[in-house]
């Protein structure tokens, strides 16, 4: 059988939080579910056994219950030291001696279903074996002021979890730790010390260990948690032609010459799919419910709904952060327009034509657009909260005169 030991039991200092490491949310849930779902979906792994800490045990054994991790059989408290923990963690398993043992960290919570395949084939023939990431970096040695040596990097390996042996040789190194009175920073260090082989596997560019804020951000960028501050917002909007009347407006372009678009305002479906994503982003209104007013005062000018958004907007003290348009269009030619359109969009927005995409596509006449009766126009627009100043406080300096 196999076993995998989790251990949830560290403070996580480095991350600088109040909240438990092990309880912090991303993309809606605590950061141990991810590593309790890899194994309890693993079809390899029979038992999870997750080390726990005495503050956190009823919320780890109530996280358990809720996403029904039918795996995880116990939730025990570890040791001080992280072989004490584990060491617990085994005991309670009562596993057989060619049974594996996975010991894997809460803080690593994207191991891929691979790694633990191949973690588990490698312990079977060899006995042991841990998963890490090859070093890209060069390799200093320093006496803490001065290089003193270069290590070569193509046989250097940074060690993640999880780290798998047999429970005969868990067994016989724990009790060689224990006889030396050694501590040991992870299982394989351990296992070394008896002169166990370990086989190594190769780790996926996701299994790395939260241990600073700078992680903890990665992850949740990895995972999709998008923070507290950035909304999105899908627009869309779409005119026919006017057959009888010449003077298209598009993305604050004037073009005399091309076929005007039918609507009350200019017709320009840029900016309306401009300000229907904009005003989604905020959770606000579709655009009728403003223009509709606007255009009964002679307000025809596109631009000016946008305006209105972002009066809104900047109430509520976002800034644009990218804006992707997608326009279909028989006619015109949407790519010659391209940069024009990207310097009126960046003066409405105030943002930087970096941070404005536009792309088009012929249709194809597989539409009415694509026939070129008509243009639509999507637009996705991503909106960041500006950061507030601080205030800073001047100080005069007290002079005093002698008498």
């Amino acid at each position: 059988m196999n076993h995998a030991i989790i251990l949830a039991a560290g403070q996580g200092q480095r991350m600088s939080m109040k909240k438990d490491k092990m309880l912090l949310s991303v993309a809606g849930k605590p950061l141990i579910y991810y590593a309790l779902m890899a194994f309890n979906d693993h079809p390899e792994i029979d038992s999870i056994t997750l080390v726990a800490n005495k503050d956190n045990k009823k919320e780890l054994e109530a996280i358990i219950g809720l996403y029904h991790f039918s795996k995880a059989k116990k939730v025990i408290v570890g040791g001080l030291l992280r072989q004490n923990s584990v060491w617990k963690g085994i005991e309670s398993v009562k596993a057989e001696k060619n049974d594996i043992i996975l010991v894997h960290n809460g803080a690593n919570p994207l191991p891929s279903l691979e790694e633990i395949s191949e973690c588990l084939k490698k312990t079977e023939e060899i006995g042991a074996c841990i998963v890490g990431h090859k070093m890209t970096s060069t390799v200093k040695e320093t006496d803490g002021e001065n290089v003193i040596k270069t290590h070569s990097r193509e046989n250097l390996f940074s060690a993640e979890t999880p780290q798998a042996a047999t429970y005969l040789v868990m067994e016989k190194a724990y009790k060689n730790a224990k006889k030396a009175k050694e501590e040991y920073t992870d299982e394989a260090m351990m296992i070394e010390a008896i002169g166990q082989k370990v086989a190594t596997v190769e780790a996926h560019e996701n299994n790395f260990k939260i241990t600073t804020q700078a992680d903890y951000a990665k992850l949740r960028m990895i995972l999709g948690d998008l923070p507290d501050d950035f909304r999105i917002g899908i627009g869309q909007d779409s005119h026919m032609f006017d057959k009888k009347k010449k003077g298209l407006t598009i993305g604050g372009l004037k073009m005399p010459e091309e076929q005007k678009l039918e609507g009350n305002s200019d017709g320009d479906v840029v900016m309306h799919a401009v300000f229907n994503a904009l005003s989604q982003a905020i959770g606000d209104m579709s655009l009728g419910f403003y223009a509709d007013e606007m255009c009964e005062k002679g307000v025809k000018d596109s631009k000016k709904y946008v305006e209105k958004i972002l009066q809104k907007i900047k109430k509520q003290k976002f800034k644009i952060n990218s804006v992707g348009i997608m326009i279909e269009a028989a006619t015109p030619k949407i790519d010659p327009l391209v940069p024009k359109m990207k310097k009126e969009l960046k003066d409405l927005l105030e943002t930087t034509p970096q941070r404005v995409g536009i792309t088009a596509t012929s249709g194809e006449k597989c539409t009415v657009f694509g026939e070129g009766l008509g243009i639509q126009c999507f637009a996705i627009i991503s909106l960041r909260k500006e950061k507030e100043k601080k205030a800073t406080k001047q100080t005069k300096k007290k002079t005093t005169k002698n008498p």
